[in-house]
């Protein structure tokens, strides 16, 4: 039976995603999934009286068997299964994803290696930012891509609080290593592949940004690590970053809800949306 979903982007990652949106919508046809493309800003939320609706552009939508947000927006996410919308990823996980402090505060206390965190408000942040420990690395909570880290060093304090703006921030100590990093893929709770990540220039090593990237095979203990991770959320397509230290071993870093798939496939031949659509039309069918 064909599924109605809804494919849910900002305006600004609507432009960047052009062809990732249209290979949704292609490979969703193949699989009798018929997306609906929405912008998030158009969209709102009527409760009353027991009863929900979604309002589209001013006017009531019908619902849809389930929806992608592809954009960072837990509020929009937990308001749509509120009004009995099945969304991937679930609230829950882009609520902890897409707040770094969450994230290693969560798994801080699951025993799972995690960069040593201390969360700030923005107002004290920006005026202490100065008494901090040079080399410390800072990012904004709900950062992406790489756009919102930064290296403390004495002098640049006005590039940081320029580039950080009003976000809240953590602070970590700078991880000495070959400034790598490896991203692992997760459907569900099956693991699809992972990626070494290493920087060209610089500390960061985002593919957005130039790093380099290569297939990883992982460990068994790396992979035990990885799904003990998993097993705390109803994971529908994410990102788990480790950075790698001194001495090779995997510690947390951070976790992509609207995690893409560019850096998996320069280095392997595997069709994420195949099969992420499978794993979902699974959980519709009760599987």
């Amino acid at each position: 039976m064909k599924k109605r979903a809804w494919l849910i982007y900002d305006v600004l990652g609507a432009e960047r995603n052009k062809n990732y949106i249209q290979m949704h919508i292609d490979e969703g046809k193949k699989m009798q999934i018929a997306f609906q493309f929405l912008y998030a800003e158009k969209m709102g939320m009527v409760f009353q009286n027991g009863e929900s609706q979604v309002v589209y552009d001013g006017k009531i939508i019908e619902k849809p068997d389930f929806a992608i947000c592809r954009t960072i927006q837990p509020r929009l996410s937990f308001l749509m299964e509120e009004a009995g919308i099945r969304v991937w990823n679930p609230a829950i996980v882009s609520a902890y994803a897409n707040d770094k402090a969450k994230t290693c505060a969560f798994y801080a206390k699951q025993g799972i290696p995690t960069v040593t965190t201390t969360a700030y408000s923005n107002g004290w942040f920006r005026e202490h930012l100065h008494t901090l420990e040079e080399g410390c690395v800072i990012k904004a909570v709900a950062g992406h891509g790489g756009s919102q880290v930064f290296r403390y060093q004495k002098g640049n304090e006005a590039e940081i609080l320029q580039g950080i703006g009003n976000a809240e921030v953590i602070v970590q100590p700078y991880i000495k290593g070959k400034n790598q990093d490896l991203r692992v893929y997760v459907i569900g709770k099956e693991i699809i592949g992972a990626v070494l990540r290493t920087a060209q220039s610089g500390f960061k090593s985002n593919f957005s940004l130039g790093g380099k990237v290569a297939w990883y095979q992982l460990q068994p203990l790396e992979k035990a690590l990885v799904e003990k991770i998993i097993s705390y959320f109803p994971f529908g397509y994410v990102g788990i970053d480790f950075i790698i230290d001194e001495n090779g071993a995997c510690i947390l870093n951070e976790i992509e809800d609207v995690v893409g798939a560019r850096m998996l496939y320069q280095v392997a031949d595997i069709n994420v949306l195949q099969r992420y659509f499978s794993f979902i039309l699974e959980q519709e069918m009760g599987v």
